[in-house]
């Protein structure tokens, strides 16, 4: 009798153990957002700032924790934010050359979920 309840205790252990590691939670994919930013030439401008957010939210929602983010490009014109959700954001890009030149541009990106999302936005002289 004690063997029937040691065997049967130590299968259902072993049941418990094998379940918990093969149903371990997987961390889904991340959403990201890639800005890329060009001149009216069609040339990556490096060091432009880019800002997605979202204006036009609904009155009485709950804010989304850290949806405005702010980025540099790099040296291939490349900003690239994560998210957690997908969404749908405004893209906003300003630039000031050091001959006082300003360059502004925008746009819209829609992120889905797990998945990496490119647009590219021009910065136009003002």
């Amino acid at each position: 009798m004690k063997t029937t309840t040691l065997k049967i205790t130590a299968f259902l252990f072993s049941l418990i153990i094998i379940a918990t590691t093969f149903s371990s939670c997987t961390k889904d994919s991340d959403t990201i957002g890639i800005i890329k930013v060009v001149n009216s030439s069609g040339q990556a401008m490096s060091g432009v700032t880019v800002v997605l957010n979202q204006q036009n939210t609904t009155p009485g929602t709950d804010p989304i924790e850290n949806l405005k983010q702010t980025k540099t490009t790099d040296a291939n014109g490349k900003a690239s934010f994560t998210y957690r959700y997908e969404s749908i954001l405004d893209v906003n890009v300003s630039y000031t050359n050091i001959s006082g030149d300003t360059y502004s541009g925008s746009g819209v990106i829609r992120l889905l979920r797990g998945k990496t999302e490119q647009i590219t936005v021009e910065a136009i002289k003002q």
